[in-house]
């Protein structure tokens, strides 16, 4: 029997049968690129102990960081869906993206997850005036 054609943009769901495989065990691949020269994937459902801010300090937001796969490790890769904020990505499809300039990266996320706060402040008319008044 032949199975469906892998194309980029198609999400790869791991056989539970497939065991002694670390990366691949279970796991959901979004496959970003696929031609005659192979294939690019990212795996989507395995989440490490690291957040951003351990691998980026400027950034203080502690987002959540995903093994990817097995190859270049040593590199951050990033799955988005802004390329109108994030030049130089690459649509894998129907508007999702990969990569981009990281630097811009960094600095959305730094100004978009930099500013939340839990709760808010608020007083009677005139407090403020009053506080302000005193010092």
């Amino acid at each position: 029997m032949i199975g469906p054609k892998p194309n980029k943009g198609k999400l790869l769901i791991a056989e539970p049968s497939l065991t002694g495989d670390v990366s691949f065990n279970r796991s959901v691949v979004l496959l970003a690129e696929h031609n005659d020269e192979g294939s690019v994937g990212f795996i989507l459902n395995k989440p490490l102990d690291y957040s951003i801010s351990d691998l980026i300090p400027e950034i203080h937001i502690s987002l959540p960081v995903y093994n990817g796969g097995p190859v270049e490790q040593d590199n951050l890769y990033f799955i988005h869906k802004v390329p109108e904020l994030i030049t130089n990505s690459v649509e894998i499809s129907n508007g999702i993206f990969w990569g981009g300039d990281f630097d811009i990266t960094v600095q959305l996320l730094k100004f978009l997850f930099g500013v939340f706060r839990l709760g808010f402040f608020a007083t009677r008319p005139g407090i403020i005036v009053q506080i302000l008044d005193r010092t």
